[in-house]
């Protein structure tokens, strides 16, 4: 068993309400600095309705189990807002794919983080999102995963508290792919 850090980093974003992009790390230093060097990297394909909260304590959890297992705290906090003042289409943008090295019930172990909304200006003519935007989000999220001890977490499930399973982000993907956002979750 292994405790993780819960990292939630909640979204304002004006149009689709309040969110919440969960990180989780093993890394006992600071990823909440990485965090911000993240956010800080690709603010200016966001508009200005849209700020991360980025925590200065959190929980911690038990890999295999999901329960609540202590806390940490010691964190950089911050909030960081979008600084595009050009317009946006509430609910739709991009996403980030982590990939692992890990095979979970004969899939490639992947998690997921969307990067919604982003600004017109981030789309090319052809209705996918242009290259110079695609190379802000990669470098970002390839940072990203180089600082920190990165791991995606597989929830046990539902109504048990076994079978909880992570493993650390080897490396991330932004796809050249326009997605849509109905709600986040809180």
């Amino acid at each position: 068993m292994v405790d993780l850090r819960r990292v939630p980093v909640e979204w304002t974003t004006g149009v689709g309400g309040s969110g919440v992009s969960i990180f989780y790390t093993l890394d006992p230093a600071d990823a909440t600095a990485s965090l911000g060097t993240f956010f800080n990297a690709i603010k200016d394909l966001f508009p200005p309705v849209v700020s991360w909260s980025i925590p200065a304590s959190g929980d911690t959890i038990t890999d295999t189990t999901g329960r609540l297992s202590g806390s940490w705290s010691g964190g950089t906090a911050a909030t960081i807002t979008g600084t595009n003042n050009t317009l946006y289409a509430g609910g739709t943008g991009g996403f980030i794919r982590w990939y692992t090295n890990t095979v979970l019930d004969g899939r490639k172990f992947v998690g997921r983080t969307y990067m919604v909304p982003l600004v017109t200006s981030t789309y090319s003519t052809n209705g996918v999102i242009n290259s110079t935007a695609l190379g802000t989000l990669q470098t970002a999220a390839t940072a990203l995963v180089t600082a920190t001890a990165h791991v995606i977490y597989h929830r046990p499930p539902t109504g048990t508290f076994s079978g909880g399973f992570f493993a650390e982000a080897t490396s991330a993907v932004v796809p050249n792919k326009v997605t849509s956002l109905k709600t986040r979750r809180v």
